[in-house]
């Protein structure tokens, strides 16, 4: 009579599935071992038989002794093949832990003991058994280990024996992931999905005994051939992004990312491009190289050509653009006299992501404060990172209003601002919601503002944007042009885009929503380092539209150099990720929408990179009078020399009087001589843009972190004492 021994306590459950074509000199002692194995550690299992029309005594042995090994019998359903076993017998699988192991005595089944044991301890959830082949012949070692290192090692970056027979993994992968094999390729695949997904992987050695008994079912050549095909396909395939369990996440490419968003993935700035991108990449790349080798001369010429169109398109919209700041009024100006009269004013949220700003968190306190709203119906939620204990510590220990809330983000990936505003989207009470920067001190009626004007204006505004200008605007020269820069930006530019209701790229402070139209837009993409630009044109591409207040917030300049270009490579970065994610399906944008989009977005980046090369060609042009000289007047035959004459006059004039107007509209004149120096800020926005480029290829999700305080250290430690802390430091 056959006797088990009861299993330990809270040991899992095994599932082995044995694929099975002639093996009756193998399969009863392959059981025995398993047996024997199992019973030795108390583990309970059950062992599921998968026999792909077995014309031997396979199925007959098997089944007078199922109850003692306590086996499951099933005959193949579906296709041929190894692979198509498996995922047959994986659907019968009752246990926690399943494995798999060939039938034919080459794998030891009392490896499956100590492979089982790394899985119960739960720090992995694949254990594979690499083979130690020295028992094969010389011709199929060599094979096998060039084999396993180009299409697995190399290609698939897998650190294990992929094509090993024996393997045990946790039940949930195949929750989370789809297999589709072909008759021998099942392995592979297997690995890279479930690594993809985040599930950890160990080893252990084996020695593999050449076959004694029955017919090899492989052929070595032409199944390694389909295999590593395969292997080729699958590199080639596009990876999807995992969902995990919480929903508040993902795995891609083996990494986890919890983004606390419910855009689709398609919408993300996940990836770089999609697959029609890159082959239109490589179609316009391989066309230039083309023309290139067949005659350069004409190539250069068709590129200048096409550079100097883009300058004169640029100059003739701008143009367009600040004319309409000044013949008509789109923004909405609201009078002190309304924010003057009370009524039950609703809960507004005020989103503030604090990341290692421990100095100016003082400020941030005083600015609220002052704000001209009751403090009751405020719901100030203070975003704290998880890796930022300094600006943790610093919060906790200060006396703050009741009305002021901690939500510290849980470490994780991508490390942005947008994802911890998306983490605090859903905690939000308001009825409406704005996001402040902590350097932010927004004009003390701005909320009011807001209110009255979602009152006052069309429900398709679902966006109130406040203009952004800085406090230190006098602190240097850098300081003095980007206050010019914001000038032009917020008071002629955003002012033509919402005349002609054209998608309009929101600043990263001062964005009022409605709360319930916030939700609905998804929040924010937590990969794209410019989530407010992205955000404006997903408002414009669902039909809705953004409107300008005349309310200011008031920021810090950035005061050095570095910190001002690390600041502007993120600002171009996210422009790159932004024109990229909406040209997956470019029809989603129609007439002048799809034009200013291409001229805002993507021509900014472009006509910003072109600069430099225009630039270098024009100071020879103007330096060399030898036969470089006359080689740059061969790149301007007759009308576009003409348009790059107009453009480089009038479109320069242009540009610097444009910088005049704006800071004549907010009235800073003693700014206006330093605009003659702008082009020298041109050109470092220039350079920053070249290291956009190489962040957006080799550091996509990385976010420049611009240190505020620089200015304001004096006035923060001021305000630190108006709200002190809990005990001395």
């Amino acid at each position: 009579m056959y006797f088990m021994l009861p299993p330990k306590k809270g040991l899992f459950m095994i599932s082995i599935v044995i694929p099975t074509l002639n093996e009756e000199g193998n399969i009863i002692r392959l059981l025995e071992r398993i047996d024997q194995s199992c019973k030795r550690s108390h583990i309970p299992y059950e062992v599921i038989i998968v026999d792909d029309h077995s014309t031997d005594r396979t199925l007959s042995l098997v089944r007078k002794k199922k109850n003692r090994f306590h086996v499951k019998i099933y005959s193949k359903k579906g296709e041929k093949g190894k692979a198509f076993s498996l995922l047959e017998g994986f659907t019968h699988a009752s246990g926690e832990i399943i494995g798999f192991i060939d039938a034919d005595l080459q794998y030891p089944p009392e490896a499956i003991n100590e492979m089982y044991e790394i899985l119960q301890e739960r720090k992995v959830d694949i254990v594979v058994a690499n083979r130690n082949e020295s028992q094969l012949v010389w011709y199929r070692r060599i094979f096998s280990k060039t084999f396993n290192f180009i299409f697995v090692k190399v290609l698939h970056h897998i650190p294990c024996d992929a094509q090993s027979g024996l393997k045990l993994f946790r039940k949930e992968i195949l929750e989370q992931i789809t297999i589709h094999p072909r008759p021998w390729s099942f392995d592979l695949e297997f690995l890279v999905k479930a690594l993809d997904a985040g599930f950890l992987l160990s080893t252990i050695p084996i020695t593999f005994s050449p076959r004694t008994k029955g017919i090899s079912k492989i052929h070595l050549f032409s199944d390694s051939l389909q295999i590593a095909r395969e292997a080729i396909k699958l590199k080639l395939k596009k990876r999807q992004p995992i969902q995990n369990s919480s929903h508040n996440g993902f795995h891609y490419k083996g990494k986890e990312f919890t983004h606390y968003s419910s855009l689709p993935f398609y919408e993300l700035a996940l990836t770089h491009f999609t697959r029609w991108q890159k082959t239109t990449i490589l179609l316009i790349f391989c066309t230039i190289s083309l023309f290139i080798l067949l005659n350069w001369h004409v190539t250069l010429i068709i590129f200048i050509a096409t550079i100097t169109v883009l300058y004169f398109v640029d100059l003739v919209c701008n143009t367009l653009l600040v004319s309409l700041s000044f013949l008509v009024s789109p923004i909405l100006h609201i009078s002190s006299t309304r924010t003057k009269k009370t009524f039950d004013y609703p809960i507004y949220t005020i989103f503030c992501p604090l990341y290692k700003e421990s100095e100016i968190v003082g400020q941030f306190i005083e600015a609220m404060q002052n704000l001209d709203y009751p403090q009751e119906k405020l719901d100030i939620m203070l975003l704290l990172e998880e890796n930022d204990p300094e600006t943790i510590e610093q919060i906790s220990m200060m006396h703050l209003p009741e009305n002021f809330s901690i939500h510290i983000v849980p470490h994780s990936f991508p490390k942005t601002k947008p994802k911890a505003l998306n983490y605090a989207l859903e905690k939000a009470r308001g009825e409406y919601a704005v996001i402040y920067d902590a350097e932010d001190i927004p004009d003390p009626d701005q909320l009011k503002k807001a209110i009255i004007a979602f009152q006052t204006m069309d429900k398709s505004v679902v966006c109130i944007q406040a203009k952004l200008n800085y406090y230190n605007a006098k602190q240097n020269l850098l300081t003095r042009l980007f206050t010019a820069e914001y000038a032009v930006w917020f008071e002629l530019i955003l002012t033509g885009l919402q005349y002609l209701q054209a998608p309009i790229p929101l600043g990263g402070t001062s964005n009022h929503f409605k709360l319930n139209d916030l939700k609905k837009l998804s929040g924010w993409d937590p990969f794209n380092v410019t989530e407010d630009a992205d955000l404006g044109m997903r408002i414009a591409k669902r039909g809705y539209h953004t409107a300008i207040i005349d309310s200011y917030t008031l920021e810090e300049a950035n005061c050095k150099l570095k910190n001002w270009r690390n600041q502007r490579a993120r600002w171009m970065k996210g422009y790159m990720q932004t024109y990229f994610v909406h040209m997956r399906n470019p029809k989603d944008f129609f007439g002048k929408g799809f034009f200013l989009f291409q001229l805002m977005i993507g021509g900014k980046v472009f006509a910003t990179l072109a600069n430099l090369a225009m630039w270098i060609m024009t100071s020879i042009y103007i330096i060399d009078r030898g036969s470089l000289h006359n080689f740059i007047h061969t790149l301007f035959p007759g009308p576009i020399l003409y348009i790059a004459v107009i453009t480089f006059v009038f479109g320069n004039f242009l540009y610097l009087y444009s910088y005049t107007l704006g800071l004549v509209k907010r009235g800073q004149w003693d700014l206006i001589p330093f605009t003659l120096l702008v082009p020298f800020y041109w050109f470092f926005m220039s350079i920053a843009c070249l290291q956009a480029c190489k962040e957006f290829i080799f550091n996509l999700h990385h976010w420049n972190k611009t240190k505020h305080g620089l200015y304001l250290q004096t006035s923060q430690h001021v305000a630190l004492q108006q709200y002190p802390l809990t005990h001395s430091q």
